[in-house]
């Protein structure tokens, strides 16, 4: 099975079904926030490694704004190039290259900015927590804005050359943030029940879609919880599976918790799936 091709519903075929799932870097210029020749060296090795596809790590879409201080940002300012080069080094060996795209909101580290931007004026908490400033809460024109740039930002992947996107809306960055009642108190259309905290997400697939175009893999990784009090829970997580299918997307990566409580990092405690070593295997068989 793991061997066997997978046809995409935007048309494009897995030649198996084994994905490298993004991990960080943190090797961009810390000028530029560009990648570069280590980037390209890392992920030629990856790419022929024999994976049918190859996440990168996250890529900012705000260079006001970053998960750490060497972070990839693809956005109105970059210039090409760099990218082309990281995209041939991902294809050389085969695989398709998608870059995972993503806004940190309140998990933005001291060293970047004294005014991260969350749904909600909410501060982390827990040992886990990225040491950062407290939030303020981003206005409606400023969400308009972030919706805009995660579209620049899948616009120009495309034009470099990447096979399509992951839109990552888990693990307590800023998609997630919305999402979850613990950190979303707004009572406007971006909050006050579940369906509104999903509009932030589901407004940004829409304009990501849109500026990829046909042919161009849509792709979301999502919590399966978040794993903290007044978080999303599985039932809100499997609403938001339902709802954003209409897309289509081509694939959904199930993970789970934030900074405040980093299940994606902790040991798995079933043990019929920690045999499997896969990690939320319950909930992706429920969806």
């Amino acid at each position: 099975m793991a061997s066997s091709p997978f046809l995409l519903p935007c048309g494009i075929t897995l030649g198996n079904r084994i994905i490298k799932a993004a991990t960080t870097e943190c090797l961009a210029d810390p000028c530029t926030n560009d990648p570069n020749e280590k980037h390209d060296a890392l992920y030629r090795i990856w790419g022929a490694g024999g994976c049918s596809a190859i996440i990168t790590g996250n890529v900012m879409v705000d260079r006001r704004y970053l998960e750490a201080p060497r972070n990839v940002v693809l956005d109105s300012k970059s210039q090409l190039g760099p990218f082309a080069s990281w995209a041939k080094a991902i294809k050389a060996g085969g695989a398709l290259a998608l870059m995972q795209i993503s806004h940190p909101g309140r998990q933005c580290p001291r060293s970047v900015t004294r005014r991260p931007l969350a749904p909600s004026a909410v501060g982390s908490t827990g040992l886990a927590a990225i040491p950062s400033y407290f939030p303020r809460e981003i206005s409606t024109s400023e969400i308009e804005e972030v919706i805009g740039m995660f579209a620049e930002t899948a616009r120009k992947a495309r034009l470099a050359g990447f096979d399509g996107v992951q839109v990552h809306a888990a693990h307590g960055y800023l998609i997630s943030q919305f999402l979850s009642a613990r950190c979303n108190k707004r009572t406007d259309e971006w909050g006050g029940d579940a369906a509104r905290r999903r509009r932030f997400l589901v407004r940004v697939l829409q304009a990501v879609r849109e500026a990829g175009g046909p042919g161009f893999v849509l792709a979301v990784k999502l919590n399966s919880a978040d794993f903290t009090a007044g978080g999303m829970d599985h039932a809100e997580a499997a609403e938001v599976v339902t709802e954003i299918q209409q897309f289509p997307l081509d694939f959904i990566e199930i993970s789970g918790g934030t900074y405040e409580n980093a299940a994606f990092v902790e040991p798995v405690k079933k043990e019929s799936t920690r045999l499997r070593e896969g990690f939320f295997l319950a909930f992706a068989e429920r969806v």
